[in-house]
């Protein structure tokens, strides 16, 4: 990502921050960071397939207490990954260098067994595209998620939390994920702004950290 996305990120999550925790101090505070595998995916297109491959993920999440088993929940996830189109005839397209950045906003819903928290997520947000090449631009979109995990606490304060989630990046207005990012050359044309995004699955797991107030 360049600067100017950066600071967008940043004043996106204090912004919903600000909206949903008016009174921090009074609520338990999850924070959890996580690492794990990207699935690949692919986009359907009139001339042909763009794949796109599996890559490491990585992030963090914020999750504010609104009761003991229910919390709104910010999050962050990045992957870094390399796409190619795939024509039905010719020869093959450019291979793409880019990063896929989620941040979402929603909800999680947990059920407790003891030390063993199994939990359900909701969330939507944005998903941006950014290729690494100067010849390619970069391409934001509406997504939604989707999940489902396990808290594993090893103490009242520190736990292991395993995911995973379905990733739906979503298109309006005839705009497209394979053209946004230049799958390049003769193979990209207006028509292809008409085809769906990919949807991915990832799974992570990562040290969660419980803040309870005093």
């Amino acid at each position: 990502m360049n600067r100017k996305e950066d600071k967008f990120f940043i004043a996106f999550i204090v912004m919903i921050m600000i909206i949903s925790a008016p009174d921090i101090s009074a609520q338990i505070i999850e924070i959890n960071g996580f690492t794990g595998i990207h699935l690949g995916g692919k986009v359907r297109l009139y001339d042909g397939d763009f794949r796109i491959n599996d890559a490491q993920n990585y992030g963090g999440k914020i999750a504010f207490g609104i009761s003991s088993t229910t919390f709104a929940e910010i999050s962050y996830m990045r992957s870094d990954t390399k796409g190619q189109f795939y024509p039905f005839s010719g020869d093959l397209g450019d291979q793409v260098a880019f990063s896929s950045n989620y941040i979402q906003v929603g909800g999680l819903q947990e059920v407790h067994y003891g030390r063993v928290s199994p939990f359900a997520t909701v969330a939507m947000g944005i998903a941006v595209w950014s290729p690494k090449s100067s010849l390619y631009s970069s391409k934001t979109q509406f997504s939604a998620t989707v999940g489902a995990g396990l808290k594993l606490w090893l103490t009242d304060m520190i736990g292991i939390r395993l995911q995973g989630s379905m990733l739906m990046p979503m298109i309006f207005d005839g705009f497209g994920f394979g053209c946004g990012i230049g799958t390049g050359g003769s193979n990209c044309g207006g028509n292809l702004y008409t085809r769906i995004t990919p949807f991915q699955g990832e799974f992570s797991g990562g040290i969660t950290i419980r803040l309870s107030p005093n």
